[in-house]
């Protein structure tokens, strides 16, 4: 959305150089000491926005014009310029400039005027047709107007420090029409959008709906209090709690026995798996055993065969023949056969000998070894019947009986519930039959706002607070009844002097104007404030860096470039004066009351007397 800033300023008259302001579309602060024109310079401003003197509200420069007889306020659009020019005391305003989307021509100050320069004003928001908006409870409407919305963006010095809030005019005495124009603004709504009250008859058919539940509810209530009293008479144990913290222990026991059980069950299980192992080691070795004696076995029937067999055969005669003469020789037996069969006969039998000793002692491991797995199995079959048969089912009833005790425990909760439920919807029900019908049915403006809306504003809000060191500044919300900031739940007007609520006040326009760009709804691309920090008074044993003003000055440098913002403020109230800077958005206006040094003041050739 294309949004117009105010690019400069010229005051002309007879016998005067014109006095010239230009403005920057970033972050601008025009300082100086007091009586150098700095308010004047606002009043200007707000004289060609269409100000309108009275005299409980009169204008500087109409009341002392120093020679000068016109305004020309140029302000910057996205195809030009609109240049408004209005001599001074005239009610009109002259319109020009480059944008050819505005007619140019004499425009009337005065909102009853067929060409009057509201219509300006709200082409420049990209408002085109005129709109009404709700001015009082009663349904009375006014026209939506410039003036109905410029304190949101432009803050005069008396204004800056009212104990009333921030988003409503200077000056207004209703509820309605400031939220009303304000609501416009951030939905579109305007009077004819908003949704009417109730008829006295649609209140009266609806109140009849509403106590007809609230009394069905009271009934269904009831039904079930008295249900619940009926059980629990006849089922309630007197210190239930008492009964459950005991059950809890005697579950905590039960538990406890049934992990130590478990616990000695794998310890016996571990037990009977090394025993096994060690029986079949004495198996593996028993079979071996087995095999080796009947390999001796085999060998000793073998080697008693050779033996008898050469004693056998040693008692036949043998018959040889001489080599030489081939005569019969007579042979006699060798015994060494014989002798030879007998020793490894001998030897093999005491292997089997140690062999069957090793057996014996192998069998009484074995048996020794079954015997403790007997023993073994014995304690796990008992340990597992004691976990299956007793601790089991005693843990079980104990939490059947804990189930049943903690049902009658919420049992007695919801019979509080429904107690106190009866009670409160007895009282609305009351509330309800006594109630008035309103013969003539009001517009609540603040209904219409949107809880969105009014959060995404305070979150906006907190951010600018905390970043200027604001005492409480997370607690800030939007308060409903009287449309102003309440901090730490506490309202502005009973908890803060001058110079706090001017600051809070400045805050609260800023971020409210920032918040209606941020999202893109009607509302212009500048914000000014005149003397936002004079009256603000800090305690001296607080550190530079973390005072209001610099926090809060330190954040408008910090976000210079995001739109148009001019302060108006007294040099020596300034935390510090920002240096000159057009790569970072920040312009300096400097007045120094001084003939000799720099700008004295705002109009040229215009002297305090002291220095004339």
């Amino acid at each position: 959305m294309n949004r117009f800033y105010i690019e400069k300023m010229i005051i002309s008259g007879a016998g005067h150089n014109n006095t010239i302001i230009n403005f920057k579309p970033e972050l601008n602060f025009i300082i100086g000491p007091s009586n150098t024109g700095k308010s004047l310079l606002v009043d200007c401003i707000d004289y060609a926005f269409g100000f309108t003197p009275k005299p409980e509200h009169p204008s500087k420069i109409v009341d002392n014009n120093n020679g000068y007889e016109k305004i020309a306020l140029h302000l910057k659009t996205g195809s030009g310029t609109v240049i408004l020019e209005r001599k001074i005391g005239d009610t009109k305003i002259e319109v020009s400039g480059s944008d050819t989307n505005f007619e140019h021509g004499i425009y009337s100050t005065s909102n009853s005027a067929k060409k009057n320069i509201n219509t300006i004003f709200l082409q420049l928001l990209g408002i085109d047709e005129p709109h009404k908006i709700l001015s009082s409870e009663s349904g009375n409407t006014q026209s939506f107007t410039w003036r109905s919305i410029l304190h949101l963006f432009f803050m005069r010095q008396a204004d800056i420090s009212r104990e009333t809030s921030a988003l409503k005019a200077p000056g207004s005495f209703g509820k309605t029409a400031s939220p009303a124009a304000l609501l416009y603004l951030l939905t579109g709504q305007d009077a004819d959008n908003l949704k009417k009250p109730e008829s006295p008859e649609i209140s009266k058919a609806k109140r009849k709906a509403l106590t007809d539940y609230i009394r069905d509810k009271v009934e269904r209530s009831s039904k079930r209090r008295e249900e619940l009293e009926e059980f629990l008479s006849s089922n309630g144990t007197k210190n239930l709690q008492d009964a459950i913290d005991k059950i809890h222990k005697e579950i905590d026991a039960i538990q406890k026995d049934l992990d130590d059980s478990s616990n000695e069950s794998q310890k016996v299980m571990s037990q009977l798996y090394s025993q096994n192992s060690k029986l079949s080691e004495c198996n593996t070795v028993t079979h071996n055993f087995s095999v080796l004696q009947r390999q001796y076995q085999s060998d000793i029937r073998r080697l008693g065969f050779i033996v008898n067999g050469k004693i056998s055969v040693s008692t036949l005669p043998s018959k040889k023949h001489c080599p030489f003469c081939d005569s019969e020789m007579k042979a006699s037996p060798s015994p060494q056969y014989i002798e030879a069969a007998s020793a490894e006969l001998s030897k093999i039998k005491g292997h089997l000998s140690e062999l069957e000793k090793a057996q014996k002692d192998i069998d009484k491991q074995r048996k020794s070894i079954m015997d403790i797995i007997d023993l073994l199995s014995q304690q796990k079959k008992e340990i597992d019947t004691l976990i299956s048969e007793q601790l089991r089912p005693k843990l079980l009833a104990f939490t059947q009986q804990l189930e049943s005790h903690m049902q009658l425990m919420r049992f007695y909760g919801e019979l509080e519930a429904v107690q106190q439920n009866e009670i409160q919807y007895k009282s609305e029900l009351f509330e309800k039959e006594t109630e008035d019908t309103p013969e003539n049915p009001k517009y609540n403006i603040f209904s219409y706002y949107d809880y969105d809306i009014v959060h995404g504003f305070e979150e906006k809000l907190i951010e600018v607070l905390s970043a200027s060191k604001i005492g409480g500044s997370t607690t800030a919300r939007l308060n409903m009844t009287n449309f102003d900031i309440d901090i730490g739940g506490l309202k502005k007007a009973v908890s803060m002097g001058g110079g706090f609520c001017g600051i809070v006040n400045t805050i609260t326009a800023f971020a409210m104007s920032a918040y209606l760009i941020e999202h893109d709804c009607k509302a212009p691309g500048f914000f000014a404030a005149d003397s936002p920090l004079t009256q603000l008074s800090e305690a001296d044993h607080i550190k530079q860096r973390d005072t209001i003003k610099q926090n809060f000055v330190q954040y408008l440098i910090e976000h210079a470039c995001e739109r148009q913002v001019i302060i108006v403020e007294q040099k020596k109230r300034m935390p510090f004066i920002p240096q000159e800077d057009s790569n970072k958005g920040i312009h300096i206006i400097e007045f120094s009351r001084n003939k000799a040094s720099g700008r004295y003041g705002f109009l040229n050739d215009v002297y305090n007397p002291e220095d004339r």
